[in-house]
């Protein structure tokens, strides 16, 4: 398993650290502005039936993901995992009275999780143009070890790399080389890019049975209820 070089670690460490120290408990603290955080998280989610789940949270920052979770359902488990101890220590404070709800501080490369979870995200862990390592190869390890963990399926968002202009500092992934990784562990994969003109989101499923009859998923027809067959 690769793992991110020091060199690089540091520097995120270092980035949001000094951002946290500015902004306290904020978005701005993690890049990004309140609405358009809310939105990553509503899509990634919204391919999953949250209901009794076991949610990763990769790059968890302060926890908010809880925010939407929690709207959508009362009775599931989180684990928020991230390499910045000043958002771990903040996302603790804020939750400390959430039994279903914790926090580990920890390289998810590194990490040996004991048991697998029915569900994996991560937002805005792959934005940032790394020095000291391929930035598609990081994606591609984070990407096995997560589909490898998960129950459910794992989901993913992305700066797209059909933009007019990219910042020195930041990474915009392929759309066609992630997907291409995607459909490298399963059949059953969607990529959206409908929400954000220069961002998207890949979703990656566990179950990719179907019956020979109809050759439709039946995830997507257990999922989408509202379709029918006749």
């Amino acid at each position: 398993m690769l793992n991110m070089p020091e060199t690089d670690k540091k520097i995120v460490v270092d980035r949001y650290s000094k951002r946290y120290k500015e902004f306290g408990y904020s978005p701005k603290a993690l890049g990004w502005d309140k609405g358009k955080q809310d939105l990553r998280y509503h899509i990634l989610f919204e391919e999953f039936n949250l209901e009794n789940k076991s949610i990763l949270d990769i790059g968890c920052g302060f926890g908010d993901a809880n925010k939407l979770i929690s709207q959508k359902t009362k009775d599931y488990k989180y684990l928020g995992i991230d390499i910045v101890e000043d958002l771990i220590n903040e996302a603790k404070k804020i939750y400390k009275n959430e039994n279903n709800i914790n926090f580990i501080l920890d390289d998810f490369l590194k990490v040996s999780l004991n048991k697998p979870f029915d569900i994996i995200v991560a937002s805005g862990v792959f934005n940032f143009k790394l020095l000291d390592y391929n930035n598609y190869q990081f994606i591609e390890a984070f990407m096995k070890k997560a589909f490898e963990l998960s129950k459910d399926g794992i989901a993913f968002d992305f700066l797209s790399n059909k933009v007019d202009f990219q910042y020195e500092h930041t990474f915009h992934s392929d759309p066609l080389r992630i997907l291409d990784m995607a459909y490298k562990l399963s059949k059953n994969v969607i990529l959206k890019n409908n929400y954000m003109p220069f961002e998207f989101s890949v979703f990656i499923f566990k179950d990719q049975s179907f019956e020979k009859e109809d050759t439709i998923f039946t995830r997507f027809k257990n999922e989408k209820k509202y379709y029918r067959f006749h």
